[in-house]
């Protein structure tokens, strides 16, 4: 099993070094936005483990900083910074933009942490593989949310600001540490809620359910309703959306092979179902954002034809 994580650590290194010069010939703050999110992860994954230790990785990781796998740090870089370029893409309403990325975050980890912890690579505490999420712990999920929404709040009111004073830049670097302030306040009506519905170990899944459930409706009404913002053209680089439209999809084909190969299908095919459709919206998601980007490129020849 060890060259699986072996393979993983390479692939995530290789990617995130392609999206990290595809970021940077875009500008400073691109590159600084990945970087940022890199040692964010890092820092979520260090600090989570030291307060709440309800989860501990496997030893066959190879490069571990403490607590913390490299590659989890490098993967989260590549999720967030690819759900906030796909987000930058679709051209959503201005103040829907946090959800819509934490949206597409949520449907990779609903698809691949049950499989993950049948694969050993990491092990939560004080839950059974038939409790809460399939044996992931129902808070998780709510987390994921804010891990994302807390970085992508910051991150975009920073890129407002660098606009008219392109110094604040490297203040990029700075945004885990509030991001991670703002993910810990999160958790705290999350655990309230659940010391006052003595719910299990893990938290109530109906709780994470809900808070899913709005993101998801004002992601919705960001990426379909009225008043949205077109997305600009060359404001988001091809080749960026590519690295972000691979990762997402070897991410979830991955974890779907190793589903089946390892006869999880058949054990828990609710899993199998939720796997699966999760990665067959992903082609309605690359067709939507392309299209969005082919409408804005469009309007765009239109209203400089006159001039030309």
């Amino acid at each position: 099993m060890h060259w699986i994580f072996l393979f993983l650590e390479i692939c995530a290194a290789l990617i995130f070094v392609g999206a990290a010069v595809a970021s940077l010939r875009r500008g400073k703050l691109p590159f600084l936005e990945l970087i940022s999110a890199a040692a964010y992860g890092l820092l979520l994954e260090e600090g989570s483990q030291l307060i709440f230790e309800t989860y501990r990785y496997s030893p066959q990781w190879t490069l571990v900083l403490d607590r913390a796998p490299l590659v989890i740090g490098l993967t989260w870089a590549l999720i967030i910074a690819g759900a906030m370029r796909i987000t930058d893409a679709l051209g959503v309403r201005r103040w829907t933009a946090s959800f819509v990325d934490a949206a597409l975050v949520i449907m990779l980890d609903l698809a691949f942490d049950a499989v993950a912890i049948r694969m050993g690579m990491w092990t939560w505490v004080d839950i059974g593989p038939t409790e809460g999420w399939f044996g992931v712990q129902p808070g998780n999920f709510y987390t994921w949310l804010f891990v994302t929404f807390g970085f992508s709040l910051l991150t975009r009111w920073l890129r407002d600001r660098a606009v008219r004073r392109p110094r604040v830049e490297w203040l990029q670097l700075l945004v885990p540490v509030p991001a991670f302030g703002i993910l810990i306040a999160s958790i705290i009506p999350y655990a309230l809620v659940s010391v006052w519905t003595n719910a299990p170990a893990g938290g109530p899944l109906w709780l994470s359910a809900i808070a899913i459930a709005l993101f998801a409706l004002v992601a919705w009404r960001g990426v379909f309703g009225s008043r949205r913002q077109p997305p600009e053209r060359g404001a988001v680089a091809i080749v960026d959306l590519q690295l972000a439209y691979f990762t997402r999809l070897s991410i979830q084909a991955f974890f779907l092979v190793a589903l089946l190969v390892m006869g999880l299908a058949t054990q828990v095919p609710l899993l199998l179902a939720v796997s699966v459709s999760l990665l067959v919206v992903e082609f309605p998601l690359v067709r939507l954002v392309n299209a969005r980007l082919a409408e804005a490129a469009a309007e765009t020849d239109e209203h400089a034809a006159p001039a030309a």
